[in-house]
């Protein structure tokens, strides 16, 4: 898949809170030697020993994502110590990046790209019918009086926006694809069809709220395109969604 943002924005955010997380911990651990009573120290010496477990694994997962980038293959658990250090850490890298004053939308990109890079690293493969495409309702044509969140086979394919054109692409390949108008709606169809992977198309908000609410479930993120503004109208590039489709189709 072609991966146009940069990873490297979410990977130094990632080791900036990985850093801030370890100082935090060496914080506690000496206060733990200034408490006066051993009923203090205790409490203090179990969450030293909590926090240094959660500091372990994420710089175990970091390490993990690093090399990933460099391509070199993963054991499945230590796969998944990264999965874990992406959820565990992304709420502090989005903090750390408002304190840096970098916009909110750029490291979500750089998140979707880093996360692509980990589903496409696994080359995991399935069969048409356990692949499901998500799709914003903001795709269809705000003036089209065919509703298609319920039905997306209510769609007439007047060619005027990209809903027809992906339903002709599920027709051709055989994957699941369906319609949906926020994360409730979009965790009931995948809890209905009990998919192996996804593919989302979505605004960088939306799409990086999805791939940790999936979790452990592979997530192959593209962001929609928005030349009228955000949820109207929006498109999405058919041949990206076909090389995405192509990757986990046995």
């Amino acid at each position: 898949m072609k991966m146009e943002s940069k990873k490297r924005i979410f990977v130094g955010l990632l080791l900036v809170s990985l850093i801030i997380f370890t100082l935090l911990v060496y914080y506690i651990w000496s206060l733990t030697f200034n408490q006066r009573t051993f009923l203090n120290q205790i409490v203090f010496i179990v969450l030293v020993v909590i926090f240094m477990g959660i500091a372990f694994l994420a710089a175990a997962g970091l390490a993990g994502i690093l090399l990933t980038i460099l391509n070199v293959p993963l054991y499945p658990s230590w796969q998944k110590a990264t999965r874990l250090t992406l959820n565990f850490l992304y709420p502090f890298v989005i903090q750390l990046g408002k304190m840096l004053k970098i916009a909110q939308d750029k490291i979500q990109r750089s998140f979707i790209e880093l996360n692509n890079h980990l589903v496409c690293i696994r080359n995991m493969k399935v069969h048409p019918s356990q692949l499901l495409i998500l799709l914003p309702h903001c795709l269809q044509l705000s003036n089209c009086p065919h509703r298609i969140t319920m039905n997306i086979n209510n769609c007439q394919g007047c060619g005027r926006c990209k809903i027809g054109p992906l339903l002709e692409l599920a027709g051709e390949y055989g994957f699941n694809v369906k319609v949906v108008t926020g994360g409730t709606l979009a965790r009931k169809e995948i809890e209905s069809i009990k998919p192996k992977a996804i593919i989302a198309v979505a605004c960088e908000r939306d799409l990086s709220s999805g791939i940790l609410e999936a979790s452990p479930l592979p997530v192959l993120g593209i962001s929609n395109q928005r030349p009228q503004g955000p949820c109207f109208n929006t498109q999405v590039d058919l041949k990206i969604v076909e090389e995405a489709v192509k990757f986990f189709i046995k």
